[in-house]
């Protein structure tokens, strides 16, 4: 009597599936490490405080670090610094590099150089006008509770 209004083991795998894959994946997303030097990889974020020359201050500068690949911009979009990415150098290195020519056809090269601290990457960014340190941040991570309001 009861058999076709209980659900089956197989009915409540089904159902609670889809959950239990997304309550895991959050939990490991929070286990892993925030320390740079373990997971670099991601968008990081920071703004330049110039130490010599005239620097872009006004917007924040980003890095992105990829598998293979770094990605440098000084004024978050206008100039983007390249570099390559190696998973196995310890101690944590990130160097990317844009070459470019002045009015006069001389080099102007930029330059970005970073290491992990903690959870963050401090790093210098150079120009032969300008020379810069700038800690980046990974970006605060918004959950449905930042959208919903208070």
């Amino acid at each position: 009597m009861w058999r076709g209004l209980m659900p089956t083991p197989k009915t409540l795998f089904s159902l609670a599936h889809p959950f239990v894959l997304a309550i895991g994946t959050l939990f490991l997303a929070q286990c892993s490490s925030k320390l740079a030097e373990k997971n670099p990889e991601g968008d990081w974020l920071g703004t330049l405080k110039v130490t010599q020359g005239i620097c872009p201050t006004d917007r924040s500068a980003a890095l992105t670090i990829e598998k293979k690949t770094i990605l440098f911009s000084p004024d978050n979009g206008a100039l983007i610094l390249r570099g390559v990415y190696n998973k196995k150098q310890r101690p944590r290195h990130f160097v990317a590099r844009l070459d470019r020519s002045d009015m006069d056809h001389k080099p102007y090269p930029l330059v970005f150089e970073g290491r992990p601290q903690g959870e963050t990457i401090i790093g210098i960014y150079g120009t032969p006008d300008c020379r810069a340190t700038v800690v980046l941040h990974r970006p605060k991570a918004y959950g449905v509770k930042d959208f919903i309001a208070h």
